[in-house]
């Protein structure tokens, strides 16, 4: 019998990619590590090898997939940016394809879940929401330069805002996931963000 190569890198994916689907749908506490190892189709010692407990796990996830999560969702498309109707569309179209189990909305119920109970997973969870609050901010310092983002507004508050915002909606959907809860959301982001306009 030919003994099976080792890949620890794809092995380390499989835990990773197995332990996010659990947190994502059921949650941190609910989601085991027995779970997480028949899922990957691998054993506990595999998992131990790489993470020495769940919150080690779980820590890993939060900032390598659900950072990476919201890069792609928020971080990479800000960066291109280069007018308020820009930013609006961005946001637009991050509000209608926001899922109850995407990276911002795994963030926003891991956050709720875990933050306030354990400092690593917090300070894991928090460098992401400064990454994304960050990406924003910077975009409307570079319109206040540029002339399309009034000059009276403050970056940072606003930044902090609109995360805020989202997060809320996310919450928002679960509760009620129907076409006037994203509706309503929409109307309400159209009208702030007409707010953030620079002077003609």
């Amino acid at each position: 019998m030919t003994p099976r190569k080792k890949q620890p890198q794809q092995t380390r994916q499989a835990i990773l990619d197995a332990a996010g689907i659990g947190f994502s749908l059921k949650g941190y506490s609910a989601t085991g590590l027995g779970g997480i190892v028949t899922a990957a189709n691998l054993t506990k010692g595999a998992l131990f090898h790489h993470f020495p407990d769940k919150c080690a796990l779980a820590t890993a996830w939060i900032t390598e997939h659900l950072g990476a999560g919201i890069h792609t969702q928020w971080v990479s498309p800000l960066s291109a940016v280069s007018s308020l109707n820009a930013f609006r569309t961005l946001c637009q179209n991050c509000a209608k394809d926001l899922s109850v189990s995407d990276s911002t909305s795994s963030l926003v119920a891991l956050t709720a879940e875990v933050a306030a109970h354990d400092p690593r997973l917090c300070a894991a969870l928090d460098g992401v929401y400064q990454s994304w609050k960050s990406a924003v901010s910077e975009r409307l310092e570079h319109g206040k330069s540029a002339g399309w983002i009034h000059r009276s507004i403050k970056p940072d508050v606003e930044a902090a805002f609109i995360v805020s915002s989202f997060s809320g909606f996310t919450v928002a959907l679960k509760l009620s996931p129907t076409p006037q809860t994203r509706t309503t959301f929409l109307t309400a982001l159209e009208g702030y963000l007409e707010t953030l306009r620079a002077d003609s």
